[in-house]
């Protein structure tokens, strides 16, 4: 009974390595350090592997059953040791045991040879130690590429709805090879069934791993479209401030020539001592005087074009807008990234200041450096009271796909800054932390 038990236990080990690779693209996604989710997730799960293969001994369990729970219990403690939304979590799990399973079948086929009389729920060390095998293998060599392309793609992308629809075909995958089991080893020696076996699996083996590259490829390009179109818009802003910049300088460059002439006026006043007149005129010449649409925050052109913007619209709006802005020339995330942290927030705050009284409309942004090595951006504003929050995260009541805030929070941890977001009553508050000592970055995908 003991040696069926180290049996068992290193089948369903196998899973172990399938837990690390659900890890390697969750790079800056887990809420504690290494060694902490070391001791909060693995440990726990392999002393639940090692607790499941000794009810499967004592009770004659095949690996089919076992195995469902053990990846139940996987999945809880892998989610809860993460801060991202459960659909990240789905995917990466249900993706990585499709590929899983199918080695799980493939090991069966090799023991097949080894053992034709027995089948596949039928415990042997060949077969156990050829799944540890063929998992370990896998996870190996797609560790590296998993670690660089998957977490760009978990740091930037983050619609739910793009990764349930991404874990359609490899959930599908999955049920269909947990289905496709051979009870006989003998039946893969009829006719050409052993060659189907091994053809069928490896199909759809690589079929998984062509699906995945598209799918990066097509989500890189999405994303760098999108990447495309902040810039435009940023663009468009700096345009409509260098417009009116222009523009002001135009009207204050007549002002300047007609000005001799309001001198010479100004003298002949003076000389008749007409002071009722003089300040007469001087009243009207100040009502003449062209006046600045725009206002100067900082020396960043994107961050003050889009700071007039939403100043222009807070005034649509009758929305009271005030800000403090001390921001350094020097930023650690880009303007693109820095006008998507700001336009995020502003956005939110926009939308939910229409949604009360006039009068009760406000948004209030502060923008300074603490102690020279971090930068506070600071935004509290007024909203009806209503919130939705799902695991700790705000969601939007109102129109759009609600991953503004998660956009920020994906930006600001980029760069080993952080964001929180709280309510107090008819009060949001919005506080982004972003360390100063951070290189610039430049988006690579």
């Amino acid at each position: 009974m003991l040696e069926n038990y180290y049996v068992i236990f290193l089948n369903i080990l196998s899973q172990f390595p399938a837990g690390i690779l659900c890890f390697v693209p969750m790079r800056g996604k887990m809420r504690g350090s290494i060694k902490k989710t070391i001791l909060t997730v693995f440990v726990p799960y392999l002393a639940f592997i090692a607790i499941s293969a000794l009810v499967a001994t004592v009770f004659d369990i095949r690996p089919y059953f076992i195995r469902i729970p053990v990846i139940l219990f996987f999945f809880l403690v892998y989610y809860k040791s993460l801060d991202i939304h459960i659909t990240k979590a789905v995917f990466v799990c249900i993706h990585v045991y499709s590929v899983v399973v199918i080695l799980y079948s493939l090991a069966n086929g090799c023991d097949a040879l080894i053992h034709p009389q027995l089948g596949a729920g039928s415990y042997t060390l060949s077969d156990s130690l050829l799944q540890l095998l063929f998992v370990s293998v896998y996870t190996l060599l797609v560790f590296w590429p998993v670690k660089k392309y998957g977490s760009e793609l978990f740091e930037k992308l983050s619609s739910p709805r793009v990764w349930i629809s991404a874990s359609l075909i490899p959930g599908i995958v999955l049920v269909v090879n947990l289905l496709m089991r051979v009870e006989k080893y003998e039946s893969l020696y009829v006719n050409r069934v052993f060659h189907a076996f091994f053809a069928i699996h490896i199909v759809s083996f690589v079929m998984i791993m062509v699906l995945t590259i598209f799918f990066y490829y097509v989500v890189s390009g999405i994303l760098r479209e999108t990447r495309t179109l902040e810039e435009l818009k940023i663009l468009k802003l700096q345009e409509r401030y260098f417009k009116a910049q222009q523009q002001y300088m135009n009207d204050t460059a007549r002002a300047r020539h007609d000005f001799k002439h309001t001198i010479h006026t100004l003298e002949r006043l003076a000389s008749d001592g007409d002071l009722s007149e003089i300040k007469n005129y001087l009243s009207r010449y100040s009502d003449s005087m062209p006046k600045n649409e725009i206002s100067y925050y900082c020396e960043n052109m994107a961050v003050n074009a889009l700071l007039n913007y939403y100043m222009e619209q807070a005034k649509k709006a009758k929305t009271s807008f005030t800000l403090e802005v001390d921001m350094p020339q020097k930023l650690p995330i880009t303007d693109v990234e820095m006008c998507a942290v700001l336009g995020n927030i502003l956005e939110n705050a926009m939308m939910a200041s229409m949604e009360i009284a006039t009068e009760l409309r406000y948004i209030d942004l502060a923008i300074r450096v603490e102690n020279d090595s971090q930068l506070y951006i600071v935004v509290q504003n007024s909203f009806n009271g209503i919130v939705r929050v799902e695991d700790g995260k705000y969601y939007t009541t109102h129109s759009g796909n609600g991953i503004g805030l998660g956009s920020v929070m994906t930006v600001a941890q980029s760069c080993g800054g952080t964001a929180r977001f709280s309510h107090e009553g008819t009060d949001f508050f919005s506080d982004v932390i972003l360390p100063l000592n951070s290189a610039v970055r430049t988006e690579s995908v």
